[in-house]
């Protein structure tokens, strides 16, 4: 299933790393803070990719 998750914060990362465990392909953004979820992007791996709010 391919999920979005939006200002990806600390309730939206730990949502993130249990849904790309569970198979899931993530789309994150957080509103102009790309910077800030370039860590969990990596820790994701293949399983994420960085999106944009308007995606």
């Amino acid at each position: 299933m391919k999920i979005g998750i939006l200002n990806a914060g600390n309730i939206g990362s730990r949502l993130a790393r249990a849904w790309a465990a569970a198979g899931h392909e993530l789309v994150i953004a957080k509103d102009g803070e790309d910077r800030k979820i370039a860590p969990l992007l990596a820790e994701l791996g293949d399983k994420a990719r960085l999106g944009t709010i308007r995606e």
